[in-house]
């Protein structure tokens, strides 16, 4: 894992070096988003939209967590959507992103068992509504960087620590957590508007590996909260 991060990042330096202008909506919502700490079975994943909307989706995956019910462990999976802006520019390397609203698909705290894995949905991580996160430009100087900046960026995984961010990245001070931007692949495209979505089309959306009960679907959808959504 950390070998590939390491590969990954110092192709991603090359790159980005072309990043120079003014991020938009529309920029950003061409890549992919990714908050990770680059080892364990969790991760955040996030999509955003040329309209601010987004979608995320956060797994942890606990296969020591199990019992005679549940064998092959635990998951925990939080399905989110909402809507974000740009804000200031902050300096010469960064905006403001507020996070304007945040839907979550499930109440959190709901099982079930299927095929020997217990799920239960949880709360979201790595973003809160009302937030006001940092957004930095590739090449920002990351000697300013605290070392939890510096871990979420995955600077300490490659073999040289570099004087420059080589990716974007955004930071959330409340949360303590940073999602690296990355261009998506060209053949994968933005929901938008979110619709119900299968198990194999959120593996392929999000790149994440986890299984889904079933006959199950993830709602991907920005209703009101008064309005009936699906459940695992």
């Amino acid at each position: 894992m950390k070998k590939a991060i390491v590969l990954i990042l110092a192709l991603l330096m090359t790159l980005t070096a072309a990043y120079a202008e003014e991020p938009t909506l529309d920029l950003l919502s061409s890549l992919e988003w990714d908050f990770s700490s680059g080892a364990g079975a969790w991760s955040t994943g996030l999509r955003i939209a040329p309209d601010g909307t987004y979608k995320a989706i956060y797994h942890d995956s606990e296969m020591g967590d199990a019992t005679d019910d549940y064998p092959e462990g635990t998951v925990y999976l939080a399905v989110f959507t909402g809507h974000m802006s740009l804000g200031a520019q902050l300096d010469d390397h960064s905006w403001e992103v507020h996070i304007d609203s945040l839907n979550v698909s499930d109440a959190p705290g709901e099982e079930i068992i299927e095929d020997g894995v217990r799920y239960i949905t949880a709360e979201p991580y790595g973003i809160s509504e009302g937030d006001t996160m940092r957004l930095y430009l590739p090449g920002t100087p990351v000697e300013g960087f605290t070392e939890e900046m510096q871990m979420w960026a995955h600077l300490f995984d490659m073999e040289e620590a570099p004087a420059e961010l080589p990716t974007w990245f955004l930071y959330s001070e409340k949360n303590n957590s940073g999602f690296v931007g990355t261009e998506q692949p060209e053949d994968v495209g933005m929901i938008n508007p979110w619709i119900d979505t299968t198990a194999e089309q959120l593996t392929e959306l999000s790149g994440l590996s986890f299984g889904v009960p079933e006959g199950a679907e993830m709602a991907m959808n920005t209703a009101p909260a008064s309005s009936p959504r699906r459940r695992l």
